[in-house]
């Protein structure tokens, strides 16, 4: 059979970690590629983790005769992919609908230190109004978030992170998305950065389960393998 787009993600993530010093993650082939996203996890029901507040607003709804959703606009899934703006309650809910436990997808986040990527800034004029392929190969590089090991599978992504809790960070050491911090804002979710922190091992272990749990479970209809 045929090696399809989607198979080819699948495994340019695992030989991407693979190449920096990560895991060995095998992937099972055979993904159908589409010409759009799947929706039916978002679908799936998830209890939150404050069920104090949805028993009150249960309470409202039968005041008011109205629907009020349970979550705030920080922990509401709307799409297929994750908002950067998501808190902790607003992860767990999209990583749980995808069957990966906390510790599985606060791994994973562990990757934002690794690669580099293309930016607009300072990129030509022309290359603004006619984005071909020359300009995106020609563009400026950055760096991602945590800069010194961009090239090395390990954690110090983690270490970074309570670095930042703790307030010990340089300034432009770092720059992190809302969601980075939401792993050690939330207490559950930080007692999982600091055994990642100090434990590589752990680290890679769960990061390579995760990460084949992800690209496995992602596609979410049968129709899709």
């Amino acid at each position: 059979s045929q090696l399809s787009l989607a198979d080819c993600i699948a495994l340019a993530g695992s030989e991407a970690v693979h190449s920096c010093g990560g895991p060995l993650i095998l992937i099972r082939l055979g993904r159908r590629d589409v010409q759009e996203a799947d929706p039916a996890f978002i679908k799936r029901f998830v209890s939150s983790s404050t069920s104090s507040r949805n028993s009150s607003n249960s309470n409202n709804n039968k005041n008011n005769n109205k629907i009020v959703n349970p979550f705030s606009q920080e922990e509401l899934l709307k799409k297929t992919m994750p908002s950067p703006g998501l808190n902790s309650d607003g992860l767990k809910q999209y990583f749980g609908r995808l069957g990966l436990s906390e510790a599985e997808f606060v791994a994973l986040s562990g990757s934002h230190g690794m690669g580099r990527h293309v930016s607009l800034l300072g990129m030509s004029k022309h290359c603004l109004k006619n984005l071909t392929r020359t300009c995106l190969e020609e563009a400026p590089v950055l760096l991602p978030f945590v800069t010194k090991s961009v090239d090395r599978f390990d954690q110090s992504y983690f270490v970074s992170l309570l670095k930042w809790y703790h307030r010990t960070l340089e300034l432009g050491e770092v720059a992190f998305i809302p969601t980075d911090v939401a792993l050690v804002v939330n207490s559950e979710l930080r007692y999982y950065v600091e055994q990642f922190a100090n434990n590589p091992e752990l680290f890679t272990r769960t990061f390579a389960r995760a990460y084949q749990k992800l690209v496995e479970r992602g596609t979410t209809t049968r129709e899709r393998y």
